[in-house]
C-alpha cells in the first residue's frame, strides 16, 4: 500500500514557492517492524532457554555435591557415635562424673548432626524424584501408636492418645509415615515445658483420617507462621533458643503428605501451644481375600 506526502518549498521570504510529492510504500516499515520484532523475540527465546540450562546445571551440581557431601559424613559420624556410646556405657573404661557429662553432651551433637545429614538426604531425594510415592495398603492407627510410643515413656510428658474405634486404612509408605507422626511429636515434646500433656486424637471426617497432634508449648507467633514449612524455616526466640533443630523437618512432613494427596497444617497461639494436623485420604475400597 503506498502512501503520499506533499511537503512545501520555501524560498528565503517564507513563501512557498514549490511542492513536492513523495511516495513511499508503507507496508515495507511495517514488515521491517516485524522482521525486527521477531529477531529480537527469537533472541530473547534464545537467551532464556541458555539461562534455563545454567541454572539446571547449576541444580544438578548443587544435588551431586549434597549427595557427595552426606554419604562422606554418614560413616565418620557413625563411628564417632559408636565410640562415644561405648565409652557412655563403660565398656572402654570408668569415667569421671566431669568426662560423662562431656561425652553426654558431644552424643547430643552428634545425633543433630546425623538426623541434620538424614533430612538432607530426604531432601535431595524429594528434589531429584518426580515419581509418585510408595502407595500400599496401611493402618494409620497402627503407626501413630508406634510413633506414640516412643515418647509415652517419657517421664517429663504425659501422651494422651486418643485413635477412636477401628483400623483407619491408608494409602501410603508406612516407614514414612511413622517418620512424619514421630517427627511432629518429637517437635511436640520438644517445645513443651515439663509436665505438659501431648493431644493425639485420630478422626475420620467424611473420607479422611486426620490426625491432631496438641501441645501445651510455647506456640507460635503469627508472624512467624509463614515459615514454619519452609526449608530451613527454624523460628529461634528467646523461648526456643537452647532448643536444637535443623528447620527440614515440618518441610519434609509436608512434602511426604502431600505427595499422598493429603496435607499437614498448624494453628498456634503463642504462649499456649500449638495443633499440627495430618490429613490423608482413607482407603475406602478394601479388596476382600478369598479363603483357601
Amino acid at each position: 500500500m503506498a502512501k503520499a506526502e506533499v511537503v512545501p518549498l520555501r524560498d528565503p521570504r517564507g513563501r512557498v514557492g514549490h511542492v513536492v510529492q513523495t511516495v513511499r510504500d508503507a507496508t515495507q516499515g511495517r514488515g521491517e517492524d516485524v522482521r525486527a520484532g521477531a529477531e529480537a523475540a527469537v533472541d530473547e527465546v534464545s537467551s532464556l532457554h541458555l539461562r534455563l540450562d545454567r541454572l539446571m546445571a547449576l541444580d544438578k551440581l548443587k544435588s551431586d555435591f549434597m549427595n557427595l557431601t552426606t554419604h562422606e559424613l554418614r560413616s565418620p559420624l557413625a563411628i564417632v557415635y559408636g565410640y562415644l556410646s561405648m565409652m557412655e556405657s563403660g565398656m572402654l573404661g570408668e569415667l569421671s562424673e566431669g568426662l560423662r557429662e562431656a561425652v553426654g553432651s558431644s552424643i547430643q551433637s552428634v545425633e543433630l548432626m546425623m538426623q541434620l545429614v538424614t533430612e538432607l538426604v530426604e531432601m535431595a531425594r524429594l528434589d531429584e524424584t518426580r515419581l509418585d510415592p510408595t502407595r500400599e495398603p496401611v493402618d494409620l492407627a497402627v503407626v501413630v501408636a508406634e510413633a506414640a510410643v516412643r515418647v509415652d515413656g517419657s517421664e517429663r510428658h504425659h501422651v494422651d492418645l486418643d485413635l477412636g474405634t477401628g483400623p483407619a486404612p491408608v494409602l501410603g509408605d508406612r516407614g514414612q509415615l511413622l517418620r512424619v507422626f514421630s517427627n511432629i511429636i518429637d517437635n511436640a515434646v520438644k517445645y513443651s515445658p515439663e509436665g505438659g500433656e501431648i493431644g493425639i486424637r485420630l478422626r475420620r471426617p467424611g473420607r479422611q483420617v486426620a490426625v491432631d497432634i496438641s501441645d501445651q508449648g510455647v506456640g507460635i507467633a503469627p508472624s512467624d507462621m509463614g515459615r514454619l514449612f519452609t526449608r530451613f524455616g527454624r523460628i529461634v526466640t528467646t523461648a526456643t533458643q537452647g532448643i536444637g533443630g535443623t528447620g527440614l523437618g515440618l518441610y519434609l512432613c509436608r512434602e511426604l503428605v502431600r505427595r499422598l494427596g493429603g496435607d499437614v497444617t498448624a494453628t498456634s497461639v503463642e504462649g499456649q501451644g500449638s495443633t499440627f494436623t495430618v490429613r490423608l485420604p482413607g482407603k475406602t475400597r478394601v479388596v476382600a481375600r478369598s479363603a483357601t
